[in-house]
């Protein structure tokens, strides 16, 4: 622990208080206010009031501290949460991305077209492969080149040739060479880049695909658009308006790519620890609050070690911490109690407040009572003990202010954060989704392209061989692409023809649907695709599933179909890997409590969920307002269900070509995030005893009343039946739980029956009684009783005219003496109780037998 400004605080926020404005303002109100409390510690010491105002102002100031120190740890909670999910969202997008292109490596490089050339077959033409090469580049946007290498280092051919040099002298050349793993992946300097600069590169030997160990003939490789696919990345997660810096870091913490080459130019490198949720990391002579994330990996796949780091000048990471969801306060409170969203020690936070200014309540309430009675009306301290009392009463009222607003600063800080969190993770799923997605369009209108599927489905009858074959190429793919369960070709008919999955075989000579394949063989150009309904389908076991297809063309007249590729997306366990990475976490990188994810169509069904609530198939009843097609994510706090949720919903917006302007296909998602905050409970009326007919006037002097509450009821007791108030550190309950005795006390050595009157006056169950609580030690017939209350009003006196009595025949009149009219509402009368009765009437059984009737 350290100390900020005369409050103790975690070491860790010292650095960043002097930038936290916000909680600086929270700071210096509070310190303001500790100021009166010294004032009115050393006056009490003076005057004589009855009551010890030091150990309130000590409470006071403990509460100051942890009050600062939970402010300014949300706010940097909020801060290293924020750069931790952009740093891991970066992370895994990237190892994503590359995870596919290890599979096109290896599937292209067996591409018989590219062995015939590398071998100089002289049916092979130069312009034939180059088309080829930039027919493969066109449908997967995400390489800058495709290349073929001699295996002397020499560029045979490349689907982008312009400023090449005629030979290459890279590493990954050999590597690929010598090896028969299943890719090759560099990074590094490639005399690929003009004036040598860092190429990803994907490679593998080419060599006769009937004997893939045999000499190679030449390297294919894939040059990944590295640069363009980071700035993209970059753009999406950051705002125009976001000052946090993106970066992509090597296992050497060497900075590969930036989002602010101004500030973190390629080739810096930066101290950072992983492990550590987030730090301050000096560079460039500024301060910024980092946080690194390694990736999660996918399907086994962790890249080539690279992590991600996010940063923020420390100086304006919190410029945007007053911003705020519009909650009341008793809604921010209740979701302040979720244990599952914060820390005991913030729960208990508003707790501490009330307490203080029940003490507050309970001390002024005590000296006015005192007062009233004429106990000090000789003593010369009178008016000091008077002015005293106004003064505590005025300094509670702004105590009560102040921690209110800190507290509701607090409140909103966090809330706004998960709020904003929902919203993210909503953007991020979708994202991932529509990436995800623009593969599977690629892969099925690629492989429709590859020639030998081409020359079988061309002819009349394909033979057992024929058969063998296409069987065999569909298992290399799918071997490669575990992402789907079976690829299948068929005829112009729609009759499967060969399956990848040997379990699935029965499907070959069966058809597919006329609407698939329709759907799939609309047109003879090579850009085009089908994608199936979001439905049950038997290629999938009869569950839902998305069904991608491209057409199969003649090899010499291409503007004929002859059949067609059909892949089933293994659809279930994709989606839902997806909505797992992407639920909201914590600074410890737990999954927040209470959140899911769903993916739903624009019906707003349910396509893919992590919530037992929300099955496949039905429809989610959240507002319609959420589901705006535009691609910008929307979240906000949402009473549904008796709950308040925080909701973030994003729709999906499409990757490079996909779902693009020039794209075939639209289909229009949204993904939804919840987090569940608390149960919602407004406020509901309760029942009053209402002045009204049957009350007649009582003549006679002003009187003096001690008034409380109890629930929404506004009560009071002449103030010479008043002993004072008191707080009971502990109850013991009755053996009878369901009477009006709430249990036995002690007050100054004797015991003490203590009453709860709320079943009397309709209001529900308050805080467990056995629990320390305000209680009101009144008189009734010479025996003290407790009265359990709920707040402490004030002490004055009633002018006669305002007394009414009450003769409505209520049964609860026993206990009511009068009712004092506020001269606005029923609502706001106050009842006044009379002791006797009121004793009687808890204690008698045959009262409690009348209330229940």
């Amino acid at each position: 622990m350290a100390t900020y400004r005369g409050i103790e605080v975690a070491d860790e926020l010292v650095p960043v208080l002097p930038h936290m404005r916000f909680v600086d303002e929270n700071r210096e109100a509070l310190a303001a206010l500790g100021y009166r409390w010294d004032m009115l510690d050393v006056m009490s010491s003076v005057v004589d009031i009855g009551a010890d105002v030091n150990a309130t102002r000590m409470e006071f100031e403990s509460l100051t501290g942890t009050l600062v120190g939970a402010l300014a740890a949300g706010s940097l909670d909020k801060v290293a949460a924020s750069l931790g999910a952009k740093a891991q969202v970066t992370v895994d997008i990237v190892i994503r991305n590359l995870f596919e292109r290890t599979a096109d490596i290896g599937f292209l490089a067996t591409d018989l077209d590219i062995f015939r050339y590398l071998s100089d077959e002289p049916s092979s033409s130069t312009a034939a492969i180059v088309a080829r090469l930039d027919e493969y580049r066109r449908k997967y946007s995400v390489y800058d080149n495709v290349l073929l290498i001699g295996t002397d280092g020499r560029i045979r051919a490349a689907a982008v040739p312009d400023g090449l040099p005629g030979a290459i002298g890279d590493g990954f050349v050999r590597r690929a060479i010598d090896t028969l793993d299943p890719y090759v992946e560099s990074f590094a300097s490639s005399d690929l880049v003009q004036g040598g600069g860092s190429a990803l590169i994907y490679a593998h030997r080419v060599a006769d695909p009937a004997a893939p160990a045999a000499p190679p003939v030449g390297v294919l490789a894939l040059q990944f658009g590295f640069t363009a696919e980071l700035d993209g990345i970059f753009a999406r997660l950051l705002a125009p308006q976001d000052w946090t810096i993106l970066t992509l870091l090597d296992a050497q913490g060497v900075v590969i790519a930036t989002s602010d080459g101004g500030q973190l130019a390629p080739g810096c490198r930066l101290s950072i620890d992983p492990r550590e949720r987030h730090q301050i990391v000096r560079h460039g002579g500024r301060r910024y609050i980092a946080a690194t994330r390694d990736t999660n990996g996918y399907q086994g796949y962790t890249g080539p070690g690279w992590r991600a780091c996010a940063l923020v000048p420390i100086d304006v990471a919190f410029e945007d911490e007053g911003a705020t969801i519009r909650l009341d306060a008793d809604r921010y409170r209740a979701i302040a109690g979720n244990r599952g969203l914060f820390a005991d020690e913030v729960r208990v936070i508003p707790a501490r407040g009330d307490a203080i200014q029940a003490e507050l309540d309970r001390i002024v309430w005590n000296g006015a009572l005192a007062l009233s009675r004429g106990t000090a009306r000789d003593d010369s301290q009178t008016a000091a003990r008077r002015t005293l009392l106004s003064e505590i009463s005025a300094t509670g009222a702004r105590t009560r202010q102040i921690i209110a607003g800190a507290i509701q600063s607090l409140n909103q800080t966090a809330v706004g954060a998960i709020v904003a969190d929902c919203g993210a993770a909503a953007s991020l799923a979708i994202d991932i989704m529509d990436r995800n997605l623009y593969e599977r369009a690629n892969d099925c209108r690629w492989w429709a392209l590859t020639g030998r599927f081409r020359d079988v489905l061309s002819q009349s009858h394909a033979s057992d061989a024929d058969r063998a074959d296409l069987t065999a190429i569909l298992r290399t793919i799918n071997d490669l692409y575990t992402v789907y369960t079976n690829l299948l070709l068929f005829d112009r008919d729609g009759m499967v023809i060969v399956v990848s999955d040997p379990a699935q075989a029965a499907l070959v000579g069966q058809s597919l649907s006329r609407t698939l394949t329709d759907r799939f063989t609309a047109r003879s150009d090579s850009s085009f695709y089908g994608v199936s309904d979001f439905a049950a389908t038997p290629l999938y076991d009869d569950c839902p599933a998305y069904i991608y297809g491209a057409p199969i063309v003649h090899p010499v007249d291409p503007g004929r179909v002859v059949g067609g590729i059909a892949i089933v997306f293994d659809t279930t366990p994709q989606l839902r890997s997806i909505l797992d990475d992407c639920v909201p976490v914590d600074v410890s990188a737990m999954q927040v409590p209470g959140s899911g994810l769903v993916f739903v169509d624009e019906r707003r069904r349910v396509l893919a969920t992590t919530l037992d609530d929300w099955p496949v198939g039905v429809a989610i009843d959240l507002p319609p307002a959420m589901f705006v097609a535009d691609g910008r994510p929307r979240a906000d706090v949402l009473a549904w269900r008796g709950g308040l949720y925080a909701v973030g919903v994003c729709a999906s917006s499409g990757y490079r070509e996909f779902k693009g302007p020039t794209d075939c296909y639209r289909n229009t998602v949204f993904a939804v995030c919840l987090t569940f905050l608390c149960v919602d409970m407004p406020a509901t009326a309760r029942g009053v005893i209402a002045a009204g007919a049957g009350t007649a006037r009582i003549d006679g002097p002003s009187r003096q009343i001690a008034t409380f509450t109890l629930g929404d009821r506004h009560l009071a007791i002449d103030a010479d039946d008043v002993v004072e108030a008191i707080v009971l550190d502990r109850i013991a309950l009755p053996p009878d739980r369901a009477g009006a005795i709430a249990g036995y006390g002690v007050y100054e050595g004797r015991g003490l029956v203590v009453l709860d009157p709320r079943r009397m006056f309709g209001i529900g169950p308050g805080d467990d009684p056995a629990r320390a609580r305000t209680t009101v030690v009144f008189r009734a017939a010479g025996t003290l009783y407790g009265l359990l209350v709920d707040t402490l009003g004030t002490v004055r006196p009633i002018d006669a005219d305002r007394v009414l009595r009450d003769g409505n025949g209520d049964p609860r009149s026993d206990a009511v003496d009068a009712i004092i009219s506020a001269g606005t509402t029923d609502r706001s009368a106050i009842l006044l109780l009379d002791p006797e009765g009121l004793a009687k009437m808890l204690l008698d059984r045959t009262g409690e037998a009348r209330l229940a009737a």
